[in-house]
């Protein structure tokens, strides 16, 4: 991946609305969190990375080689001005980590790559970097700003037969889960899980989730990326794309949002 992606992830036009839109695509309602946009980053997880960072004097964070955090905290820091340090495993360069280094980030790669110790490089570089004033943001989003954010933003959601959910950490099934609760939407929630085990980020962050919540298996894993058009919409290949064999008509899709490196 080169700069020309980086070029045209920051072409791509600002759009930062306080409540992110529903459209029907296809037959499907979807939330479009993945609309929000600025300086190339888009979706709920840019967002809070924005609100976070605003004011900071750099960017501490971590992801899997092809964890869209890598990217969304570079293009975040490159549109604040800021640095970044982000946390990833050792291997072969991936379309993220190509953009998160083209748009400035130093990029610390770890051997072995297991995610357990990127979280703890991170950590370790959190605890000496966030007294000097940076934000620090941990793998899979799991910061209080994200969770408030699309809480806030769930609990405007309509009833609905059906709301689908890509479910990677858990962070975003978690808030989701708040909000509705918050508001007392009675709709159902599928999640479709795409990563590791989410359990123990729902259980700490959404308590009784199961008597909301039904997790399925995506039928294809992490590091396969799959057919993402649902309609005339370009969805995330890795998350928000694995959940159309599930979508059903009367059903809403949650879509947090979209890797710049996906957008070409």
């Amino acid at each position: 991946m080169t700069s020309s992606l980086l070029a045209h992830a920051q072409a791509f036009p600002d759009f930062t609305p306080t409540i992110t839109p529903i459209e029907e695509h296809d037959g499907i309602l979807v939330k479009r969190e993945d609309a929000w946009a600025r300086g190339g980053a888009s979706g709920a997880k840019a967002r809070a990375l924005f609100t976070v960072a605003s004011g900071s004097q750099g960017i501490v964070s971590a992801g899997a080689r092809i964890s869209p955090q890598l990217e969304r905290a570079a293009l975040v820091a490159h549109a604040l001005g800021i640095p970044a340090r982000l946390h990833t495993g050792w291997g072969k360069v991936t379309p993220e980590t190509s953009v998160a280094v083209s748009a400035g980030a130093e990029l610390f790669r770890h051997r072995p790559g297991r995610l357990s110790v990127i979280r703890a490089r991170y950590r370790a570089d959190a605890e000496r970097y966030e007294p000097l004033g940076w934000a620090c943001v941990p793998f899979g989003m799991e910061h209080p700003t994200y969770l408030q954010q699309v809480s806030e933003q769930a609990s405007r959601l309509p009833w609905v037969r059906r709301i689908i959910v890509p479910v990677g950490s858990g962070m975003t099934l978690a808030a989701i889960l708040r909000g509705l609760n918050a508001s007392a939407n009675p709709s159902p929630v599928l999640g479709v899980r795409v990563g590791g085990d989410p359990t123990r980020t729902l259980n700490w962050y959404a308590p009784g989730w199961e008597d909301r919540a039904t997790l399925v298996d995506a039928q294809d894993s992490f590091d396969t990326a799959v057919g993402n058009m649902l309609g005339d919409l370009r969805l995330d290949p890795h998350y928000e794309a694995k959940t159309l064999p599930f979508l059903q008509e009367g059903d809403l899709l949650w879509a947090v949002g979209i890797r710049a490196s996906a957008l070409t």
